[in-house]
């Protein structure tokens, strides 16, 4: 409106009237019914402002190459991200709105986000290969800590003097540095990359058991 007043001249007391006025204008020079879309505007108004009315959320698209964002009216925010996900697969979406993979299968939307007006977020999703982008660096940090103190635990066997001491303090060591995989896992578990990293967990119970073994035979 502001903008509008700047163009126009128009002062405040009348910039709402004028607005409109030029917006008659407009609807009659390219043909269009002005009262038609005032009827419509004034459904959607009486829509909008009743009490069980949809709530506005926003959408937020994350690509390779930058973000989206798209408004939604839905009942919930589950609603609203079933509306986002499925407007991300529209194939007649342009490269404006998100932008498409490099072999046009698809658009690259690797995340999205549903905010309120006030920005908190209410839903959330990742694609599966995104999820694993973004926990594959503490997944091989807590991998390799465990090489490392696997290792450590077989040098100190090569320690009789203090053999249990050495291997407790490993042991306590392993188990906490292994938290991180453990998280890995648990958020994998419901996803199509629950078969490798079920093996993972296996390999590492299997570890911690050959220690926790160790130990009972140094005590």
């Amino acid at each position: 409106m502001k903008h509008f007043q700047t163009l126009t001249g128009t002062d405040d007391a009348d910039s709402l009237a004028d607005l409109l006025c030029d917006i008659h204008h407009l609807c009659d020079r390219d043909n269009l019914s002005f009262q038609t879309a005032l009827d419509r505007g004034r459904q959607r108004y009486n829509v909008e402002s009743s009490e069980d009315s949809p709530t506005r959320y926003m959408a937020t698209f994350n690509t390779p190459v930058g973000i989206a964002t798209e408004l939604f009216h839905a009942t919930s925010p589950e609603e609203a991200l079933q509306k986002a996900r499925k407007y991300a697969d529209d194939p007649q979406l342009t490269e404006v709105d998100i932008e498409p993979l490099e072999d046009g299968s698809g658009y690259c939307v690797q995340q999205i986000t549903i905010t309120d007006d006030k920005g908190q977020q209410h839903a959330f999703w990742q694609t599966d290969e995104y999820r694993l982008k973004l926990a594959a660096p503490n997944l091989l940090q807590a991998l390799e800590k465990q090489i490392a103190i696997t290792r450590a635990i077989i040098d100190a066997w090569n320690n009789t003097d203090k053999v249990h001491g050495a291997v407790q303090d490993l042991i306590n060591d392993l188990e906490h540095r292994s938290q991180s995989a453990r998280e890995v896992i648990e958020a994998y578990e419901n996803s199509d990359l629950a078969g490798p990293i079920e093996e993972l967990e296996e390999l590492l119970n299997e570890n911690l058991a050959a220690i926790a073994q160790a130990k009972g035979g140094a005590a």
